[in-house]
């Protein structure tokens, strides 16, 4: 199980409240897909770059059917890329 600070989850119409540097775990249907942190986001939080513990930068857009959640910090886990 995924503990997650005080933050809510960002769903399909933002992801406005992720920060540069959070933890931050990307689902879909349910299943983790993709985790690590944020590298960089557009003001408008329509787009985000997360880099995951291997090093891997990815692009994510909130159109492309992604749950992105903010995780605990201590306990964010990283999915294989």
């Amino acid at each position: 199980m995924t503990l997650q600070n005080n933050r809510p989850s960002s769903h399909a119409t933002d992801w406005d409240d992720v920060e540069i540097g959070d933890a931050v775990h990307l689902r879909r249907g349910g299943r983790l897909e993709h985790a690590g942190r944020v590298d960089n986001r557009t003001a408008d939080g329509a787009v985000v770059w997360v880099v995951s513990k291997g090093g891997h930068r990815q692009l994510f857009h909130v159109a492309d059917g992604f749950e992105l959640s903010v995780a605990d910090p201590e306990g964010a886990g990283h999915a294989d890329n």
